[in-house]
């Protein structure tokens, strides 16, 4: 049987995560607000996901894109394994990519068993529909809530937005996610995160369980990281006073530089003025160690800073563990299910 998932109209039992009905990640007059830039990237299916369960031994399903870009890629998790993904076979021209996927990546086909589907949407483009095939005569329900219910919810530049994967459910915002166990919502920009009060006004009205700023490379200079980076984190706290944050720093794969170190300090003391007020609900991650200590060049793009998938899972094996032990700390989420998430890691 096949199934239409459409802007504003989600057939049950489908549930859509990490972005709007209408497919995208916020309003647009929201992103007017911020820049022009923002305004276009908010209307970006990035962190997208569609969740259900079936029985179905097989996936075929296409993907409609409104318009082309690179990695615009979709992917599929069962049961939190990874099955393979679609892509256009033409990057340039291509709005509508297809496939056919086992839903049995561990070989196991028990006809009778139920297993949790997530569909990652292209992270790059603007959705128009997906087109769901499961085999014939296959069950199909709800899929359970996350275990964290409310979102974490990242801000940050490219890398945030997963750049440069063409995977999105290998970006570390999805997979720090997928191992807690919790939803979550993407508001990376590729160049285009300033530290925009609007931007941190939105963020801050928003339901969420922690909050991940990873706010550093777009700041087009160090005063304009000064002006502007406790200010969002300010803004943040004022609204929620008990909402966890993890302010991270940005990476530095070539041992990095004077700029880097520099910037490094005034996210640091953001942090530090936060402990000297009594915060007790922020943590602080050094991107110096999100790429481990060794073999740094092959974690990123040739003569680039932006993560491979490998960078990607690196960076997820720290944030994934540091993220469980402050909702674990701040008492976000029940001890137990923390516990569960930490045992998984």
């Amino acid at each position: 049987m096949k199934y239409v998932i459409k802007q504003n109209n989600i057939p049950s039992p489908f549930t859509v995560h990490g972005m709007r009905v209408d497919f995208s990640r916020f309003p647009l007059e929201i992103g007017q607000k911020v820049s022009p830039n923002v305004a276009g990237l908010s209307q970006l299916s990035t962190g997208g996901r569609i969740r259900f369960m079936t029985n179905s031994k097989s996936i075929t399903y296409t993907v409609e894109i409104l318009d082309t870009n690179l990695n615009c890629a979709s992917d599929v998790l069962s049961d939190g394994i990874y099955c393979g993904k679609i892509e256009p076979k033409n990057y340039d021209t291509d709005k509508i990519m297809s496939g056919t996927l086992s839903l049995c990546p561990d070989g196991i086909e028990s006809e009778d068993k139920m297993k949790l589907i997530t569909i990652f949407v292209p992270r790059t483009a603007r959705l128009v529909k997906i087109e769901i095939e499961l085999d014939d005569g296959a069950k199909l329900e709800k899929a359970p809530d996350y275990a964290i219910k409310k979102p974490i919810v990242y801000y940050g530049s490219s890398i945030t937005q997963g750049a440069c994967t063409t995977t999105p459910s290998k970006a570390y915002t999805a997979l720090v996610s997928e191992r807690l166990g919790a939803d979550h919502i993407n508001m990376g920009f590729g160049g285009s995160a300033m530290g925009e009060e609007a931007m941190a006004e939105y963020i801050a009205s928003l339901d969420m369980s922690c909050f991940v700023l990873d706010y550093d490379y777009n700041a087009p200079s160090i005063d304009h990281l000064k002006a502007t980076h406790k200010r969002f984190f300010d803004i943040i706290r004022e609204k929620n006073p008990t909402l966890p944050i993890m302010i991270m720093s940005g990476i530095c794969p070539g041992g990095g530089s004077i700029g880097m170190y520099q910037r490094r300090r005034v996210i640091m003391d953001t942090f530090h003025q936060a402990l000297d007020n009594g915060d007790n609900y922020v943590d602080f991650i050094n991107g110096d160690y999100l790429l481990g200590n060794y073999d740094l060049e092959t974690c990123v793009l040739e003569g680039d800073v932006h993560p491979n998938e490998k960078g990607f899972g690196r960076m997820a094996d720290v944030v994934a563990p540091r993220l469980a032990e402050l909702l674990k700390r701040t008492g976000t989420v029940e001890v137990k299910d923390v516990k569960l998430i930490a045992d998984a890691l």
